[in-house]
């Protein structure tokens, strides 16, 4: 009995089978007809049935060939009715003609056929009309209040495209209530019976007088600044709003609208998009050897993505992450067929691996991004910060170096200025050993680069907001003065490489990233996007400073003098010129450290090391003594 299973029989099927049974009902009402009309008392059964089964089955080819039955019945048009009685006068055009080949017992007078047409033709299209009207009174009667109520923000062709696709597949879900546009040529105008209205001057009233929920953005040429303007004007009211990029996705296998992503928070940032110029990025990295550390991370890995677009000729991509390079991997191979890569699994700190890798592929430019950037557990494990961060730096630098590499580009951080944190603090230091190379007569130009934090990127607060908010908060925020400078993942990107183009050794790049945003600010706005009311309908939780955090972040130090470059957005810090015995200092001091694994311990010596690094020891390790081979060192710290 596995016919009569749930997917077994389709809707389609149970179309082709009822149009069928219409045919037959339309030949034997025409018999009828035929009988009363000429007062016929007898007509034989055995033609009757033959006659039938010819007709039906000449219906169901043609409904096979032409697959009528497969269109949706409360989607017909007038040309699909055109088609349809088309259609079904060929049936009868053939059914009549087959008495040419039937025995003289089996044929029927041409004119019954007539018949059969025009009452068959009123048959399946009046079933049509009804069915449509039966589905549409029905939803009508349902209850607005279970729907979303919705306006579309552009009522060009990706906005027509989406009602279209919300009245085909999500009526039963929202509520069409208007089209938002700043064209004046379009408002007050009707667009297949729904009106546009002006989305500067009537949206604020509209929303609040027809209480709407939901908005999305179908706008291909909303401007950046007016689309930040939108969401200012939008965040006051509980609105979820979205947005859709393009026609084709709505015709994707797993377009789902319900589910379509919120606006980007990086929308809201409180400046401009930082543009650059990747003409002469992409000829200064064309058909180069490049090296990216960390290259399955957040800013490794949209450096890989930018760097496969600018025809290099081999991408090595190290990692030590093993899902997160594979994910990596699957993704560039797909994108990116035609691109050399060579994906590495290892930690940095295995020198003889990283060796290895230079001897294999002498690479021209390395970017190194990875690193241990966590702050809370970096005070907790300062060792594995120091490994990482600085003695992984030291060998991959000298390295570089070695093998006359012609670019060396580090990724630093705002926390490497005046550090608070054990993370900062040794992101500094690497700052300075890669500076100190600079020095140097060596072939390679070592750069560094500095900005603030990146939004969406691992660990940023950006991606733990958004679960919270999903999970139904409360979203935490540490402090309700903490501060921020944000950039997107792209224009971090962006900075990176153009640095690399643009380095003539020893410079600290640091971009002009307009004001700092308040962290609570950030919180609000993306639970608001969310669709919901801060401190109403979702909690802001105030849980303190975490260990090593600061209030405020700073781009560069007060020594630091700044220099314009030929990017409006882009400066360059100048500070005086580290020295390799600098560098070689910091290295000897953390190797003396190799197998301690007291936090305090590691402070101590980092403060030692960089005077400006701010940090909270307690008060019976402010003199610190430990041996190194046969040598007592001391350390006396000063908060």
């Amino acid at each position: 009995m596995k016919f009569f299973t749930r997917n077994s029989i389709r809707p389609s099927q149970f179309v082709l089978i009822g149009d069928q049974v219409l045919i037959a009902l339309g030949l034997v009402s025409a018999l009828l007809v035929n009988y009363r009309l000429l007062a016929i008392r007898e007509f034989p059964l055995q033609t009757i049935f033959y006659r039938i089964l010819i007709h039906v089955s000449l219906g169901i080819l043609a409904w096979s060939v032409f697959k009528i039955y497969k269109k949706v019945i409360r989607f017909f048009n007038s040309k699909d009715y055109l088609n349809l009685i088309g259609i079904i006068f060929l049936i009868h055009v053939l059914s009549a003609s087959a008495k040419f080949v039937l025995p003289q017992k089996l044929q029927l007078k041409p004119e019954l056929f007539l018949i059969s047409f025009f009452i068959t033709s009123i048959y399946i299209i009046g079933s049509r009309f009804i069915i449509s009207y039966l589905y549409f009174y029905y939803n009508r009667s349902k209850k607005s209040g279970d729907q979303k109520r919705l306006l579309i923000y552009g009522a060009g062709e990706l906005g027509v495209f989406l009602k279209k696709s919300i009245s085909t597949h999500y009526e039963n879900e929202f509520k069409l209530l208007a089209f938002l546009d700043d064209d004046k040529n379009k408002i007050g105008r009707y667009i297949g019976g729904v009106k546009v209205i002006d989305a500067s001057k009537e949206m604020k009233d509209f929303v609040l007088k027809n209480e709407v929920t939901d908005i999305i953005i179908a706008n291909k040429m909303l401007s950046p600044a007016r689309k930040a303007q939108f969401l200012e004007d939008t965040l006051p009211f509980k609105v979820r709003i979205r947005e859709i990029s393009s026609i084709q996705s709505l015709f994707s296998a797993n377009f789902n609208l319900d589910k379509l992503a919120s606006i980007d928070i990086n929308d809201l940032m409180n400046r401009d998009p930082i543009q650059l110029y990747d003409e002469h990025v992409a000829q200064s990295l064309k058909g180069k050897t490049i090296m990216v550390t960390g290259a399955a991370g957040s800013i490794g890995s949209e450096i890989v993505r930018k760097l496969s677009e600018h025809d290099a000729s081999l991408i090595i991509c190290v990692d030590f992450s093993e899902s997160a390079l594979y994910d990596v991997q699957q993704e560039l191979k797909r994108k990116h067929s035609g691109i050399d890569y060579r994906f590495v699994l290892t930690d940095i700190r295995d020198e003889q691996m990283m060796e290895n890798l230079f001897e294999e592929f002498h690479p021209h430019i390395i970017y190194h991004a990875a690193a241990y950037k966590h702050v809370p557990l970096m005070e907790e494990f300062p060792w594995q910060a120091v490994q990482t961060n600085v003695m992984a730096t030291w060998k991959i630098v000298k390295m570089a170096v070695r093998y006359k590499v012609e670019k060396f580009v580090f990724i630093s951080s705002d926390k490497a200025v005046n550090p608070t944190s054990v993370m900062g603090a040794t992101k500094r230091l690497a700052e300075i050993i890669v500076q100190s190379f600079s020095s140097t007569m060596n072939d390679t130009c070592v750069v560094v680069t500095r900005f603030g934090n990146v939004l969406g990127s691992n660990g940023s607060v950006v991606p733990l907001f958004k679960k919270q908010i999903q999970s139904g908060g409360p979203v935490t925020v540490t402090h309700p003065d903490m501060i921020r400078y944000f950039m997107t993942i792209a224009e971090a990107c962006q900075l990176v490489l153009e640095a690399s183009v643009m380095a003539e050794g020893g410079e600290v790049f640091v971009f002009d990233m307009g004001e700092p945003v308040k962290i609570v600010d950030l919180a609000r706005n993306m639970i608001r996007l969310a669709g919901y009311t801060p401190d109403v309908d979702m909690k802001i939780q105030f849980i303190g400073e975490r260990p090593g955090e600061k209030l405020y972040e700073d781009l560069f130090s007060e020594s630091e003098e700044m220099k314009e470059t030929h990017h409006e957005k882009i400066m360059i810090s100048k500070e005086n010129v580290h020295s390799i015995s600098e560098a070689e200092n910091i290295i000897a001091k953390l190797q003396a450290l190799e197998n301690f694994y007291e936090p305090e311990l590691f402070k101590v010596v980092i403060k030692d090391l960089l005077p400006e690094f701010q940090s909270v020891v307690s008060g019976d390790k402010k003199v610190v003594n430990f041996r190194s081979g046969n040598r007592i060192n001391q350390y006396n710290y000063q908060n």
